[in-house]
Formats: structure tokens, sequence, C-alpha cells
């Protein structure tokens, strides 16, 4: 459901190539047993990507004032931005990069569900806190706009990713805040009988709810 790529990759070469960043037509995925009923064409399953992906760049920006912040929805919902797919076997791989600038971004799904929290109940990304306002936070650092390396998967109405762009407190009075995605939109053919090397080397996909709890 989310993948991140050291931040250290993008200084180790300039010449790496889509293929080790997007999956490709030919690539494998799984999906997780523990997605639920709702999804269960995919729950559990290996699949291939069949068709050579589309990839659709897509940009958000927005003008934020010093200490405050903006949740934007990527789900299809009424008040979302519609960046989910709409069809079973079809799976939206979403490179995220943040442009420069003095605010963070963290990721949510759904609302107010942490992704990065860590195993104390008080550790949680909470932009109203001087230090935990940085836990698990995402800036042009961790994914640069020019290569993106935070991947977020989407398949048609899963919950909502919410990415919650907060500007830092006392550093500017209105901040930019500009997000550059790339939607590799993937069809999937289940592979029926999958052989280890498949499933060992598939990406895997997990349901949100096993990205935390310990």
């Amino acid at each position: 459901m989310i993948s991140q790529i050291s931040p250290t990759l993008h200084k180790a070469s300039v010449e790496v190539r889509p293929s080790d960043l997007l999956l490709q037509k030919g690539s494998w995925v799984r999906f997780s047993d523990m997605f639920p009923g709702s999804h269960k064409w995919a729950r559990g399953n290996t699949f291939e990507v069949s068709h050579e992906p589309i990839v659709v760049p897509y940009l958000l920006s927005y003008i934020i004032p010093g200490n405050d912040y903006k949740d934007v929805d990527l789900s299809n919902s009424v008040a979302g931005e519609k960046l989910y797919p709409e069809n079973d076997n079809v799976l939206y791989q979403i490179a995220v990069g943040f442009k420069p600038g003095d605010y963070l971004t963290h990721v949510y799904i759904p609302k107010d569900q942490y992704v990065y929290p860590l195993g104390d109940s008080s550790m949680y990304p909470d932009t109203s806190h001087a230090k935990k306002r940085y836990l698990g936070a995402k800036t042009s650092k961790e994914s640069p706009d020019t290569a993106p390396l935070l991947n977020l998967y989407a398949i048609k109405d899963m919950p909502a990713f919410i990415l919650r762009f907060f500007t830092i407190e006392g550093a500017v009075a209105f901040e930019k805040c500009t997000a550059q995605l790339y939607i590799n939109k993937c069809k999937l053919t289940e592979i029926e009988d999958p052989t280890p090397e498949q499933e060992e080397k598939a990406q895997l996909i997990q349901w949100y709810e096993e990205l935390t709890g310990w």
C-alpha cells in the first residue's frame, strides 16, 4: 500500500531507469491476505502487469499560512482528487515527490489514521507538537519532486489516502506547498498458480492496518 525508497538513492546515480522506480509491463504484484472481503479479487492473489502502464502527471499546489495545514484526499470521494481506479484488476501506483519549501507532509489512511507512529501510544505525528510534527514527516529531502521515492498503491473503493501539508511555524507567513504526482496506471492479470519466484519477487501490497500497531 505504501513503499518508500531510501532517500540516498537519488544521490547514488543520475541514471536511474524508470523501471527501477515504477511498475512496468511484466512486473509482478501480490496483495496481502489482510485485504477485506470487499476486495476479494485482490486478497491474497498474485498478478502480472499485463499492459504497458500509462503514467499520468498531476500537480497538487496550495498556499498555506504559517503554522497551518491542509488535508488533501486522493480518493474518488466527493471531496477527493479522484486519483483512484474505478474498475477491479486495476492498480494505480502513485509516486509522490515534493518541491523544496518550509513545509512538511504527513500521510494518513484513512483520515486521522497515522501511517508512521511508533510503538508507544504517545508517539504519533502531531502538527500541533513542536517535536512530533516531524515524526514520519515527508519533505523534498525524503522524496524530491525530480525523483519521487514515495509510492502509494490504490485500488477501487480503497480507503482514502490523505496528504496533510503543514507549514513550519515561524518560518514564513505563507508557503507554497507543492507535490508532483505521477499516477502509474497498471492493468493487472491474475497469475492463478504463481511460482515461488513470482511470489517472492512480486511487489507486496499490504492492507493499511498492517502498517501500524507494532
